[in-house]
């Protein structure tokens, strides 16, 4: 992997913008990669072509962590060309490089575990804690950690014992919603299954509640919604979160599947049934025409929306703008930069001489902003625009 080091300093370069930080991102690319070595074969390993891919896609990841750490934007990662030393010009897109264990939901809901295991921690005491650290953590073998702490090595095993159930008994005392959400503890409280749980994300359209993750054991649907006012997202393909136990990492991987579903009906016209996977129509909706059902939020609000019928198994479903706006990549990437957000109701403008909506997110924090422009009578985005603070 040393050979590929010159390589990957120009690729944290032009990836960050910053070439002095590039050598440190590219150390830590291989490190990470030597450490994960075992989830690549001895074929891929020694196949350039695929351990090229394999340490971008790594490299990738690590600079989206150092731009978060330093207050960084690179959501938007251009495709890059390697050089003429390297493959000979051949270009690679990073939204292609193999994503199953490095994808960016994944390495979210790797940090916020630690944070959670951080927090656990805390909770015990510092004897207690400092021999689970020297264990688990730094990976100290049994024999020097008893040397250091004057026991045997029976009386550090039984130690190390006594701290695990003092850890799971802070995380099912203290920390159970969120260690429940990751699966550290059993879920089950009283016999009972938890078909709701708060959770620490805030709702994007009225910024004043927590969303509610929910379940509904008799469809298999897992959705989020907010108590104060819109239902936000919910899928029953638990697939395409898989593996992934945090709320948010759920969330994101619901709005991405959303956002192709919606936005594909939207741009052609047609999209495929999520129930039976048949042909749908679709047609765009004004609140003239949108369903005037009970708890319909959208047809008293002036809001337009697209409206999916499927004709093999008789699926009646209506998307208003508020949430093909919050399916937006670009838009939950705004989401994922400020933690509070509000929705900015939509309003009628001239946009290059056709008529136009506006609408989009505005920050809590700061004065940051997203604007998306989209053609009155189709929908289509003629425009998506962010003003940073």
């Amino acid at each position: 992997m040393a050979e590929e080091r010159a390589r990957l300093v120009r690729l944290c370069a032009r990836l960050t913008g910053d070439p002095g930080a590039a050598e440190d991102l590219a150390q830590e690319t291989l490190l990470e990669a030597w450490r994960n070595r075992h989830k690549l074969s001895e074929e891929d390993l020694t196949n350039s072509t695929n351990r090229t891919k394999w340490l971008s896609a790594i490299a990738r990841n690590v600079c989206l962590r150092w731009g978060r750490s330093y207050g960084r934007d690179l959501a938007h990662l251009a495709p890059y060309t390697l050089s003429a030393a390297d493959e000979g010009e051949q270009e690679l897109d990073l939204d292609d490089l193999p994503s199953d264990a490095y994808n960016l939901e994944v390495e979210l809901e790797r940090s916020e575990l630690a944070q959670l295991l951080d927090r656990a921690l805390a909770l015990l005491p510092p004897t207690t804690r400092a021999v689970l650290i020297e264990r688990y953590i730094h990976e100290s073998p049994h024999a020097e950690i008893a040397e250091r702490l004057c026991l045997s090595e029976d009386a550090l095993v039984q130690r190390l014992y006594r701290g695990k159930l003092a850890l799971r008994r802070v995380m099912e005392a203290d920390l159970y919603a969120e260690a429940a959400a990751y699966g550290l503890v059993d879920p089950r409280r009283a016999g009972e299954e938890p078909l709701e749980q708060e959770t620490r994300i805030w709702c994007p359209m009225c910024n004043k509640r927590r969303l509610i993750k929910y379940y509904v054991p008799a469809l298999g649907m897992t959705g989020f919604s907010c108590p104060g006012c819109w239902h936000i997202a919910g899928h029953s393909q638990t697939q395409i979160w898989q593996g992934l136990h945090s709320p948010r990492s759920i969330l994101n991987r619901q709005l991405a599947a959303l956002s192709s579903f919606y936005w594909s009906a939207i741009n052609s016209g047609e999209a495929r049934c999520l129930l039976c996977g048949q042909p749908c129509e679709a047609r765009i909706l004004t609140s003239l025409n949108l369903p005037n059902a009970p708890g319909n939020q959208y047809s008293d609000n002036g809001y337009h929306g697209v409206f999916i019928h499927c004709n093999a198994c008789l699926l009646d479903d209506v998307n208003s703008l508020p949430h093909l706006t919050i399916d937006l990549p670009e838009a939950q990437q705004f989401w994922r930069q400020h933690a509070r957000v509000s929705w900015l109701p939509e309003r009628e403008i001239d946009y290059a001489g056709q008529p136009a909506l506006l609408s989009g997110f505005q920050s809590a924090g700061d004065s940051a902003r997203l604007d998306v422009v989209y053609q009155r009578d189709t929908l289509k985005i003629l425009g998506i625009h962010e003003t940073t603070c």
